[in-house]
């Protein structure tokens, strides 16, 4: 992604103009079998690859890296595991992805696992791997969390942490992760208040999950770009495909609710743009819708855009008319775009399936949330 090449690009520049590889982490992964890996590392709250590729038995893939931090060793599987990155040479060697891989010549990992395991540890500590353990200790202090007192103390605990800590917190996956956690406490909490109306749950529910954007945005604002904030706490909602409530996010924080990239006054399109919709079938183009019609333009490294989409086509087919939202990404069609058709019960969206198109007209990067209405029987001539 767009995002993940950038931040990939800046850790490199720095380690090229302070002109120091010793500061480069070195690791060599060795498999008792052949294995798919990606190791994956983190800026604040964005991820990003920092290997990904096939290893085969008894052999060796050295790595070398200027990320320092912790990384997730994650297989084609779906198993992930910790590694702690730092200045050095290691081994890390894989008996098999459902087994942690073990090391030779990290003295913070051999510590870290044996926390992890419950096992006596080494005298040497290690203070990195201490504060993900701390980190740990916290997201697993939310799960007894039932009365809006226990949540309000264990919000203020989670922000605490990270606000005091993000200096070396942000290059692992915890600020992802206690964020994602801080608003999942907010589930499960009881808001009921005796002889009030059952609406009320909800409208107090809401307004926990608007008041926790708002303080996180204070929070991380020194660290992170607003809109970058925004963006990761809409996508905890729309991911769980619970887009009235992102909706609400970005209603109520709409200064920040975009995703940055070329800003656009205006498009052209032509007739013969291939059409599909969500579950495929016979191709269509774009002149073949008459009517009116709305082209929204979304990328998977913005859910401000998505759930825009959604809402958008929502409203439309609200409408008599009900004129269809046609999705454009600027990355190729995949799965994840085709989902946002059944968040829309109407069944009248679909997408650009334009490969040719796409490549040849939108941008790697573009400012979104950004719509294009088009008149009925405006589509221009195919060519």
């Amino acid at each position: 992604m767009a995002r993940k090449s950038i931040v990939i690009y800046f850790l490199l520049l720095s380690v090229l103009f302070f002109g120091c590889d010793s500061a480069w982490a070195k690791l060599t992964i060795q498999s008792k079998e052949p294995v798919q890996v990606e190791l994956t590392g983190f800026n604040g709250l964005d991820e990003f690859s920092i290997f990904k590729g096939e290893i085969a038995a008894d052999n060796k893939r050295r790595i070398e890296t200027p990320y320092r931090g912790l990384a997730l060793l994650v297989f084609a599987g779906g198993q992930s595991y910790p590694v702690i990155l730092g200045a050095g040479s290691f081994t890390l060697t894989i008996v098999e992805p459902g087994k942690p891989p073990a090391f030779t010549g990290s003295a913070a990992n051999d510590y870290f696992y044996r926390r992890l395991s419950g096992s006596e540890p080494a005298r040497r500590k290690d203070g990195f791997a201490d504060l993900m353990l701390q980190a740990k200790d916290l997201l697993q202090s939310s799960y007894a969390i039932k009365t809006v007192a226990q949540l309000s103390a264990g919000k203020k605990k989670f922000q605490e942490f990270v606000g005091k800590h993000y200096d070396r917190l942000q290059h692992s996956d915890m600020v992802r992760r206690l964020l994602a956690q801080y608003f999942m406490m907010h589930e499960y909490v009881d808001y009921h208040i005796k002889d009030a109306p059952a609406a009320d749950i909800r409208v107090r529910y809401q307004k926990e999950v608007l008041n926790g954007v708002n303080s996180w945005l204070r929070v991380l604002s020194p660290n992170l770009p607003k809109d970058e904030i925004l963006n990761y706490c809409v996508s905890l909602y729309y991911r769980r495909s619970m887009v009235t409530l992102a909706g609400m996010i970005i209603d109520n924080f709409k200064e920040f609710a975009y995703c940055p990239g070329d800003a656009r006054d205006s498009f052209g399109f032509a007739g013969n743009i291939k059409i599909t919709g969500p579950a495929g079938g016979a191709g269509k183009k774009l002149a073949d819708f008459r009517g009116g019609k709305t082209i929204a333009f979304v990328s998977d490294d913005c859910p401000v855009s998505m759930v825009a989409a959604v809402i958008k086509a929502r409203r439309l087919a609200d409408r008599k008319s009900a004129e269809p939202l046609i999705v454009a990404p600027l990355e190729k069609l995949s799965g994840s775009h085709l989902a946002m058709a059944g968040m829309v019960r109407s069944g009248n969206m679909f997408f650009v399936d334009d490969e040719k198109w796409r490549k040849e007209n939108l941008p790697a990067r573009m400012k979104l949330p950004f719509f294009v209405t088009i008149p009925a029987e405006s589509a221009g001539p195919g060519h």
